[in-house]
This record gives structure tokens, C-alpha cells and sequence, in this order.
């Protein structure tokens, strides 16, 4: 009874405002929403055209202007969605307000499938770095939004900052983020942008992220990378984004940085999954660039990617002294044709390691691009640290190096397979100089050397095309990778093949990242 008289009084006090002025209207009615304690605010619609701010914005032939005057109608703890027209938006944007739920979020979205611009040119707010800032917000939704031209010192495309939850990113556009509009600038450690970024600030972690969809591209990122979560940050995931041609890493999951301002103890991101992207020319011009890099975090998997013309392909590792990485499973990706390794794994400080680790099922092919001394993946310190079921198809005779100076202990070599169109078994090179100094020719011999590799093979792998400006590096019907993987190998939960088909067909995984049907 109490509800039907509540909804009684809405209905003769929305009749009774028909002579007020539209945002007269517009406010009654959202305070009439919070006081019925329904999940949602009316829509809101924006027009750059044919909007004014002085409008309701309640209907798209009403709109608002701008972005920011329907943000700033939010508010904390009620849900709306922000529908703008196709069209150039010259604005910086502030979130003023979280979510009410999941299931009630803010939502800034395009309208009947418009293209939107969010243009940093000659744009409002002209004082904040980033063309979207979110700080201690949640339940948050971005979508169909292509943010572009943000060029000044520390430029940001999307920043995130501090705690909160859900937050979800997807079918954007990030490009001509930088800190310079020239990629061949040589930057100094204090030139940087971001064109997404997520910073875990405090105690409390930011979690439940989902970042899909996007591409994110022609950044000059200086020391920064395309798309970092750092700081306190966990359960996450970032799926079939497109990243490329940036001038420095592409997708980084960081840790131990102090200026995060994070608690040591929680100052890393973990518990997360990096699937089904691609990214490529990720090359910073003064040092190793990964195209996915794992620098101090913890406890993620790296599947089904493809990552090819970057520095290194991937790269797990930490760059700050005394952390350990552990828990990470990189495995079913096609990496080919980087210029350093196709993985670079192992911590480069002197008392940090990547322990606990998993690489399984890759297909590795022609990495090290450059030529010379350069092998398909490169050990620093690690321990405790498995490869099965990898194809190692290497551009010239060097399989694996575990570089000189640093620690690779405890490892676990079996089933893969060993084919470079350069050389033989023979003549395959296993560049031990990290361990103990020694240099092992042949697959034979090291096999017998350090009891490593016994179940594995050399010998074509039988990939449906080489060529290296456009490989297809799945299994060909013939190929003796087809049920020759590890036999009594434990899927992990949801672990699938590089086309995110069954990862286990006819009682045996087969080597490398693609599982046929034979």
C-alpha cells in the first residue's frame, strides 16, 4: 500500500512540474528517484551539435553539450547511462561519482553507434593531464569512446588512481598519447605517458577489472607503456585487446614501485589473466621493451596471445631488488619474430627471482630477429621453473640462454620440440653460460649433460606456413607435434588453445600452442 501511494504522489508531481523550466524537471525527478530508492538514473544524452548544457538532457532531442555536464548530474550510489552522439568532444573528463552496483554502474557509452572523439586539442580543462580521470571510483562502465591527441609532459589517456571496484573498459579507442608527438624521440627517464593506466594507491586494493575489446595504438610513451596496472591491484582481466606501435612496453603488470604509494606488502598487481591479445612493435628506442611484461607481479596467466615485432616478446621479471615473482603461467601463445628473445624470463636485480613458474605449450618461432648471439628464450635468476610442450623454432642454431651472470636453478626441461631450418640436432646450441659456465652443442648432448630435455625431440614441427612476414603457426595434419606432448599433463582450470578451442583432444596434448582436432 505504501509503495502504490508512493508511486501515486511521483505520477502528480511529475504532472505538476509541466510548467517548470527542464532542469527544474530534471532535478525534481532525480531526487524523487533517490527518495523511491530505485537503481537509476533517468538516461542522459549528449550532442556536441545540437546540445546545450542548459538543457534537460533527459531525452536525445533534448542533449546536453558536453560529457562533463552529464557527469556532473551523476551521483554516488545510483546508476545511469550517458549516451553521446557521434562526433569531436574537445573536453577532459573528471569522474565526480561511483556506481550504485554491478548491475547499476555509471555507464558512458556512444549513442546509435556513433563515432566519439575525445580530442585533447584545444581541450576543456586544460590544467589536468588526463583526457579521462577516475579517482577512488567505482562500478564504472566505458565504451565505444576513442580518446586521442594528449601530447605534454605525463599525458594520460585513462587514469585511474587510488580503490575501489569494478570498473570496466571496453570496444575504446586510445591513440596519440605521448609525451612527444615524435616516436623517435630519445626520452629521459622523466619523459612519459600513459595511455591507460590503473594505480593501486592505498591499503585497499582497485579490483574486479576487465579491460576488452579496445585497441590501443601510435603512443609515444617514453619510459611508460600502453596499457599498466601497478600498485595495489588484483583480479583482473585484460582480453582481446589489439596494442601496437608503442614506443615502449605494451601491456605491464607492475609492483615494488614506491611512488605508487601502495603498502610494500600489497604493492603489486596479481591474481589476473592476459588473454587473446595481440600486440606488436612495442620497441622502446633506449632499452628492452616486452611486448607483455610481468615486472614484480604475482600470480597471472598469459594465454593465447599473439605477440610478435616487439623488443622481447614477453618478459617476466623484476626490476626492483629483494621481491620475488611467483605463480605465473604463460602458456598457448604464438610469439615470433621479436627482436631480443621470444621470452625473456627471470628477475635482472641480484637478490630478486621469478620462482613457481609454468611455460607450457607456446609456439616459439624465429625470435631474436636481429641477429648474432640470440636465442628463443633467455634465463636471468629463476627457480623452480618448468617448459613443456614448447615449439622452439629458432632463427639461427640457439635454442635457450641462460645469460652469464645470473642464477637459473631447479629446472624443468621435457617434451618439447627443437627445430631451427639452420642447423641439426647436432648442432643445436644450449648457451649455459648463467648456470655453470658451459656451452652444450647438440640436443643429444645436453640432454645427457643436465638430465634436462629427455623426452624432448628435434625435427620439424610441421607449421602451416613459415612465411615470416605472415605466419600461420598452427599444426598442419601431419605434423609430429600432434599427441606428442606430455602424457600425463594436468590441464589447469579454463586452460585453452591459442583459437580458445579444447586444450586436450584424444587422451594427449599436443606440443606447441594449437591443439588440433586429429
Amino acid at each position: 500500500m505504501k509503495k502504490k501511494l508512493l508511486y501515486i504522489l511521483l505520477a502528480m508531481m511529475f504532472a505538476s512540474c509541466s510548467k517548470n523550466s527542464p532542469l527544474k524537471e530534471t532535478a525534481i525527478e532525480e531526487r524523487l528517484v533517490k527518495k523511491a530508492g530505485l537503481l537509476a538514473l533517468a538516461n542522459m544524452y549528449v550532442n556536441a551539435t545540437t546540445g546545450s548544457d542548459a538543457n534537460a538532457g533527459t531525452s536525445a532531442s533534448v542533449p546536453l553539450k558536453s560529457i562533463q555536464a552529464a557527469l556532473n548530474k551523476t551521483t554516488d550510489g545510483i546508476g545511469a547511462t550517458i549516451y553521446v552522439a557521434g562526433g569531436i568532444y574537445n573536453e577532459r573528463l573528471y569522474w565526480p561519482a561511483s556506481g550504485a552496483s554491478a548491475t547499476a554502474p555509471i555507464t558512458l557509452t556512444n549513442y546509435d553507434n556513433g563515432v566519439v572523439v575525445l580530442d585533447g586539442s584545444n581541450a576543456t580543462n586544460a590544467t589536468q593531464n588526463e583526457m579521462i580521470a577516475i579517482a577512488g571510483r567505482s562500478h564504472i562502465r566505458i565504451n565505444n569512446i576513442h580518446i586521442t591527441n594528449n601530447i605534454r609532459s605525463f599525458a594520460k589517456g585513462i587514469y585511474v588512481v587510488g580503490t575501489g571496484t569494478d570498473i570496466q573498459v571496453t570496444n575504446c579507442k586510445i591513440s596519440n598519447i605521448g609525451w612527444t608527438t615524435n616516436p623517435s624521440a630519445i626520452p629521459a627517464s622523466t619523459d612519459n605517458a600513459s595511455p591507460f593506466i590503473i594505480v593501486g594507491s592505498t591499503g585497499t586494493p582497485y579490483n574486479h577489472i576487465y579491460i576488452g575489446n579496445n585497441e590501443i595504438f601510435n603512443c609515444v610513451t617514453g619510459y611508460s607503456e600502453g596499457l599498466t596496472l601497478t600498485g595495489n591491484v588484483e583480479n583482473f582481466l585484460i582480453e582481446s585487446n589489439s596494442v601496437h606501435d608503442i614506443s615502449n612496453i605494451g601491456i605491464n603488470m607492475s609492483g615494488n614501485y614506491a611512488w605508487t604509494g601502495a603498502p610494500s606488502s600489497l604493492n603489486y598487481a596479481r591474481n589476473g589473466n592476459v588473454k587473446n591479445n595481440v600486440v606488436y612493435n612495442c620497441v622502446s628506442p633506449v632499452a628492452t621493451s616486452g611486448g607483455i611484461y610481468i615486472d614484480g607481479g604475482k600470480w597471472i596467466t598469459i594465454e593465447g596471445n599473439k605477440v610478435y615485432k616487439n623488443y622481447a616478446g614477453i618478459s617476466v621479471g623484476c626490476e626492483n631488488d629483494n621481491n620475488t615473482v611467483e605463480g605465473v603461467n604463460i602458456r598457448s601463445n604464438f610469439i615470433y619474430d621479436n627482436i631480443e628473445a621470444g621470452l625473456l624470463i627471470g628477475a635482472n636485480q641480484p637478490n630478486s627471482k621469478v620462482v613457481n613458474t609454468v611455460v607450457s605449450n607456446n609456439t616459439f618461432f624465429q625470435n631474436y630477429n636481429k641477429g648474432g648471439w640470440g636465442g628463443e628464450i633467455s634465463l636471468q635468476n629463476l627457480d623452480r621453473v618448468s617448459f613443456v610442450n614448447n615449439i622452439i623454432y629458432a632463427k639461427s642454431a640457439i635454442a635457450i640462454i641462460a645469460s652469464l651472470g645470473y642464477t637459473a636453478s631447479n629446472l624443468a626441461f621435457n617434451f618439447n620440440k627443437y627445430y631451427s631450418a639452420t642447423t641439426t640436432a647436432a648442432n643445436m646450441v644450449f648457451d649455459w653460460g648463467g648456470v655453470n659456465g658451459t656451452t652444450y652443442t647438440g640436443l643429444a648432448n645436453f640432454t645427457t649433460t643436465t638430465g634436462l630435455d629427455a623426452n624432448s625431440t628435434y625435427g620439424n614441427p610441421g607449421l602451416v606456413s613459415i612465411l615470416l612476414s605472415n605466419p600461420d603457426l598452427h599444426l598442419t595434419s601431419t605434423s609430429g607435434c600432434i599427441n606428442a606432448g606430455m602424457p600425463n599433463y594436468v590441464l589447469k582450470p579454463d586452460e585453452l588453445d591459442i583459437d580458445r578451442g579444447n586444450r586436450l583432444i584424444n587422451a594427449r596434448i599436443d606440443i606447441g600452442a594449437h591443439e588440433t582436432l586429429y
